[in-house]
């Protein structure tokens, strides 16, 4: 799925092949928590095509993922480094669903001081709704981790019905996705 998400960007104009490799490139050291290498491999995927938003939204998830590791002090400002060059690939590609999603994604999975929640539920209920306008934007690939995820917002927003609602579309929808086994787990958890 690491190269689906690379590929499919949602933007009108060619994303070169580089840039694709890089973002792939950048996933896998991100996937493997080599941080700091996926930082960098971001950061040269985003010099070689400035107008390419999954490498700007994956630049800001690796950045907020560095305060995992950052000297104690630092964290904070690696969170809202990474958030500030999120909101920037939002501004930049409101059309591109991977920025939302991106976004959200990252939102769900930081500590609730962040106060990230509720922009979490806004940013995947956008990829949602960008998919039910328009299926050939948003891949099939990326929906059952959106919807796994976007459930996972609404659970840590008490928001039970919501989050139940979420996953039982996302379940009926994707019965064979690999996230179902989450979901279902996560159902039995409500």
């Amino acid at each position: 799925t690491v190269a689906l998400l690379c590929m499919f960007v949602g933007r009108p104009d060619p994303v070169e092949p580089q840039t694709i490799d890089l973002v792939a490139q950048g996933r896998q050291a991100l996937d493997a928590d080599r941080v700091d290498d996926a930082i960098a491999v971001f950061e040269k995927a985003g010099a070689a095509d400035a107008n390419d938003p999954a490498a700007l939204a994956w630049l800001g998830s690796a950045q907020v993922r560095k305060a995992r590791t950052a000297p104690f002090f630092d964290r904070a400002g690696w969170v809202r480094k990474g958030f500030n060059t999120l909101d920037e690939a939002v501004e930049r590609f409101p059309n591109a669903f991977i920025v939302y999603m991106v976004r959200g994604l990252t939102a769900v999975n930081v500590p609730a001081m962040f106060n990230k929640t509720a922009g979490a539920v806004k940013d995947l209920s956008t990829v949602v709704a960008m998919r039910e306008k328009n299926p050939p934007v948003v891949p099939d690939a990326v929906m059952p981790t959106v919807f796994l995820n976007l459930g996972l917002a609404y659970k840590k927003n008490v928001q039970s019905d919501e989050a139940r609602a979420t996953w039982e579309k996302g379940k009926t929808l994707y019965p064979a996705a690999p996230e179902t086994q989450a979901i279902e787990k996560e159902l039995r958890s409500l």
